[in-house]
């Protein structure tokens, strides 16, 4: 897909992190966009912002994890710009425990809910009106390095995506003769409220013990690991980068490279796989 100017893109947690940063690079490439988010203040604020820069926008409140949310944010896009050319499936959460955790079920349906049931809710909604159109048009499907490389302590994140890029991989073969391209975006650590993402986790899933030590640990780790990473405006050069090039595998940190080839040798030789320092 080369040509953005007047063109609209959809991009789902788009009022906050690498969402909002990859929305105002689209912007600035001229593309009429529609964000959709769960965090209404956010939205406000990002969508007023946009209309203050003359971008044409469309914002409205979804909850990705349910498909209804997600064919009204659909509806909505339909009715103010027409086709969509670019859908970026980018509403992501962070969470989860080690897999052993025996009470964490609650988690790991709201962590599945929002990062693969929700790329797959994107996909399903949009894609068919997107190869029907005709017109050059491009998805791109958030995932993470741990979705290509393990990562303890993070089950149920890891496990969202790798599924993930597992989906973008037979997305972008089933489609390869059509006008729809394909991409996976596997960052590392960006400098985002991921970390943060139990204020957003629905109210009957709370959980109203304390974590534990371990996890907090993890937490904490993370934490500072993202408040070391990449800004996301790096991130969203990179997808457009990508978007124009046709690129599937959008890797924002080269360094990895190392780890994504020994878990391939791993898997070639059988071997179980082993820890690394991040």
């Amino acid at each position: 897909m080369q040509d953005f100017q007047g063109r609209t893109a959809v991009v789902t947690g788009g009022a906050s992190g690498i969402g909002l940063a990859i929305a105002r690079r689209l912007g600035r490439e001229g593309m009429n966009l529609v964000l959709g988010d769960i965090e209404q203040p956010a939205l406000d604020e990002a969508v007023a912002a946009f209309d203050a820069a003359g971008v044409p926008v469309l914002g409205m409140e979804t909850d990705v994890s349910d498909v209804e949310s997600v064919r009204r944010l659909a509806a909505a896009a339909d009715q103010r710009f027409g086709n969509i050319h670019l859908l970026c499936n980018n509403a992501g959460v962070g969470g989860g425990g080690a897999i052993l955790e025996p009470d964490d079920l609650d988690v790991w349906e709201w962590v599945l809910g929002v990062d693969l049931f929700g790329v797959l809710h994107g996909i399903k909604v949009f894609g068919p009106s997107m190869v029907a159109h005709g017109e050059p048009c491009h998805m791109v499907n958030t995932a993470s390095m741990a979705g290509l490389v393990p990562t303890p302590g993070l089950g149920s994140y890891t496990v969202s995506k790798y599924a993930v890029v597992a989906m973008s991989e037979t997305l972008s073969l089933e489609t390869a003769d059509t006008n729809l391209g394909v991409s996976v975006l596997c960052p590392g650590f960006v400098q985002t409220k991921i970390a943060d993402s139990q204020r957003n986790i629905p109210e009957h899933l709370v959980r109203l013990e304390e974590p534990s030590e371990e996890e907090e640990f993890v937490r904490q780790a993370v934490a500072e690991l993202i408040s070391a990473g990449i800004a996301p405006e790096q991130v969203a050069d990179d997808v457009v980068d990508a978007v124009r090039s046709g690129r599937f595998y959008i890797l924002t940190h080269p360094e990895y490279a190392a780890q994504i080839r020994h878990r391939a040798e791993w898997i070639a030789s059988g071997t179980a796989p082993s820890s690394w320092e991040i």
